[in-house]
């Protein structure tokens, strides 16, 4: 039998944090090894967000940042880090029009400490509970930055159409909704990374699988063979998607596996 490559989005398909990470799907990421395949992370967050427990469960490799960092068994296969001249010039741009913020590299994430929203999961306490050390002020000090892509929470006060206007030719737009919306480096995607690691292995996309269930999941669930959308996907997701399963609560990675006989 030849190997598969299958890849995993977190949020919402291998983690909810109410539940954490389902034993029906450790138990299904380990017996897809047990059968020789290779699983993969394939994620928006940043590297800096995706806790090594997770990593630990048995994956070979990692997908973050919607495609614009890959590695494989802890070696960096490509990381797009951008300039801080860009970074700098898109902070100016993106404070000018009332937009919060957070750049999210490979290490750190960097947000301004003296912007927040209360109350909502851009909270800054919030995040400094979740990520600890991994967070930098991005403005006030002489911090040399380095990240992938940008994540933005806008209120009644932001004007993102005008913003983007300046900085759309610099990076993509992934409107998760009204308020937050993802800035991806121009061309990038999680296919990009699904690209870059199934041509280092040597594996051909016919042998490719993918369980997603939002916006930024519907290229990868698109471009590999067999795309398969969990039940508690986003209505666009589930629109789009040939295959379905059930939801994370009700095993559905772990169903999804056993009906493509991956375990």
């Amino acid at each position: 039998m030849k190997r598969k490559a299958v890849f995993f989005d977190i949020d919402g398909t291998l983690y909810n944090p109410a539940i954490g990470v389902p034993d029906s799907t450790i138990k299904g990421i380990k017996e897809l090894k047990q059968n020789g395949h290779l699983a993969f992370i394939s994620t928006g967050r940043a590297r800096a967000m995706i806790p090594q427990d997770l990593v630990d469960l048995g994956f070979d490799g990692v997908l973050a940042a919607c495609g614009t960092y890959v590695e494989y068994e802890g070696r960096v296969i490509y990381n797009i880090d951008l300039e801080k001249s860009i970074g700098d010039n898109i902070i100016s741009i993106l404070k000018k029009h009332n937009i919060f913020f957070i750049l999210e590299g490979q290490d750190y994430l960097y947000m301004d400490y003296n912007e927040d929203f209360e109350g909502d999961k851009f909270s800054v306490k919030k995040f400094k509970r979740a990520f600890g050390d991994k967070i930098k002020p991005v403005t006030g000090s002489e911090l040399d930055y380095h990240f992938n892509k940008i994540t933005c929470k806008t209120n009644e006060n932001s004007n993102f159409k005008e913003a983007y206007k300046t900085i759309e030719k610099y990076f993509d737009c992934i409107f998760h909704n009204a308020q937050f919306i993802e800035l991806v480096p121009k061309g990038f995607s999680k296919v990009k990374g699904i690209e870059a690691i199934i041509e280092h292995l040597n594996i051909d996309v016919e042998n490719t699988y993918a369980f997603g269930d939002s916006l930024n999941d519907i290229d990868m669930l698109n471009y590999v063979k067999y795309g398969i959308a969990m039940g508690n996907s986003s209505p666009e997701v589930l629109e789009i998607a040939n295959h379905k399963t059930d939801t994370i609560e009700n095993d559905g990675i772990y169903k999804g596996l056993k009906e493509f006989n991956l375990i």
